[in-house]
């Protein structure tokens, strides 16, 4: 599919925005996980905008400018493991699955999965211990997190989306 120049520059306004909440996460340490979440929002725009392949597209552009442009590479893989990542996540398992009680167990052995890797992969780095209570509060987080997720992209898509006339 070729783009028009719009959508092209609509999708590189939108990588430059995720690019900054990514830089910001560095420079902000308290921030670090609600910038990554704000960068994750933006890879949900681009799934509603332009679709599924260009969502992997983007996140993956946004992961190679990343690793250059951030200052903390070790928290950065939060955001390649997860936030960035569940954008897809979401919107696959949304397309496909129907019944909720499995839509949200999916997405919470999804969350689990990734935590897993991520405390795999940072504990070569850092030391790090964590509790049973850890884990818990986290999964409590990441269901508030989809649903707000949920909420901004239904937002975007009835507000927003039919105010920029892109696609048409």
């Amino acid at each position: 599919m070729l783009l028009k120049s719009k959508d092209v520059a609509y999708l590189g306004v939108l990588l430059g925005l995720n690019q900054i909440f990514i830089i910001l996460s560095s420079v902000i340490e308290t921030n670090t996980i609600i910038l990554f979440a704000a960068a994750a929002l933006v890879i949900g725009v681009v799934i509603v905008e332009f679709g599924g392949k260009s969502g992997i597209a983007f996140y993956a552009a946004s992961c190679i400018l990343g690793i250059f442009l951030t200052f903390n590479k070790i928290e950065f893989i939060t955001y390649i493991i997860f936030f960035g990542l569940y954008s897809i996540v979401k919107h696959i398992l949304e397309l496909k699955i129907n019944n909720k009680t499995m839509l949200y167990s999916l997405k919470l052995i999804y969350f689990n999965i990734a935590l897993a890797a991520m405390y795999f992969t940072v504990k070569l780095f850092i030391p790090l211990k964590l509790k049973w209570w850890m884990i818990l509060a986290a999964q409590a987080l990441f269901i508030i997190y989809d649903y707000a997720f949920t909420i901004f992209i239904t937002f975007y898509g009835e507000n927003i989306k039919p105010k920029l006339k892109l696609n048409k």
